[in-house]
């Protein structure tokens, strides 16, 4: 399973194996449109065999999708397209302000953990 902190030129990710069950951060990922965050996100994904992709969805304060949630919804119809299954989590509480941890990739693993507490 992947899990994605999506940003408009940086996404976080983290991994995590079905054998371990165990998260990890990978590196975060520079892009500089949506085509080019799919096909790194699609080569992880065939390098790791990972089946789903687990995305924050970066809801608005009061809970409705903005234009940022509309982005992460076109990205995500290009992996299922590609045969990816696709879940998302809301995001809005996933942002770590410690300055010495890469946020994106923090986030990554908080969206991975969570929907691995939700779904166990």
């Amino acid at each position: 399973m992947l899990a994605l902190d999506i940003g408009s030129r940086r996404t976080g990710v983290a991994f995590c194996s079905d054998q371990t069950g165990v998260a990890v951060s990978l590196e975060t990922l520079q892009h500089s449109s949506i085509d080019d965050l799919s096909e790194q996100v699609l080569a992880l994904c065939s390098a790791r065999d990972v089946s789903m992709v687990i995305c924050g969805l970066p809801l608005l304060p009061g809970g409705e999708e903005g234009s940022q949630a509309a982005y992460v919804r076109l990205f995500t119809d290009i992996l299922e397209d590609s045969g990816l299954a696709v879940d998302y989590l809301d995001e809005r509480y996933t942002s770590n302000a410690h300055r010495s941890v890469d946020k994106d990739a923090s986030a990554a693993c908080k969206l991975i953990l969570t929907y691995q507490e939700r779904n166990s």
